[in-house]
């Protein structure tokens, strides 16, 4: 890798850099589509962390049997710095709340959605097109109650999270 961790830290930065650098490397043959989504799940509602305009979100089925996020916004991105500039912006809208323990502590849990299409052409100049899709979840602050000293409303906010 080139020193991603270093410049962004975490398991994201680095599987998202992993997925530039085998691109880059499979040479000219292929053609690469890279984009992104970004959601929040808090108190059991779906949230579109890059369009938090759209609202709540609904679970749904597709015809393939495939359970989906209607609405959820789909960004396409170049580069890791780019993803990770996408990342942060959303990161700005997740919900939060200060404990005892964390002052930034999440509240929600988020799931980052890599998606890899790959489109190649054969001799024959029959394109062939691949997909692949890497989740990226990172679970909300789960600090012990007695810890936090949180009451009312965060504590059972807290039960809700664990």
């Amino acid at each position: 890798s080139s020193g991603i961790n270093a410049e962004y830290g975490g398991i994201m930065a680095l599987a998202v850099n992993e997925v530039f650098a085998l691109i880059r490397k499979a040479g000219n043959q292929s053609v690469f589509t890279v984009t992104m989504s970004y959601l929040e799940v808090y108190n059991e509602l779906i949230r579109d962390l890059l369009a938090p305009e759209s609202g709540d979100l609904e679970l749904r089925e597709d015809n393939n049997g495939l359970v989906t996020v209607a609405g959820l916004s789909e960004v396409e991105a170049q580069s890791t710095s780019e993803v990770m500039s996408i990342l942060y912006e959303g990161n700005t809208r997740r919900t939060t709340e200060p404990t005892s323990v964390n002052k930034t502590s999440s509240r929600s849990h988020a799931v980052l959605q890599v998606t890899v299409k790959k489109q190649t052409r054969a001799r024959s100049l029959v394109e062939t097109e691949s997909t692949g899709k890497l989740y990226m979840i990172d679970l909300a602050g789960s600090e012990r109650a007695t810890h936090t000293k949180n009451r009312g409303t965060r504590l059972v906010e807290g039960a809700h999270i664990n």
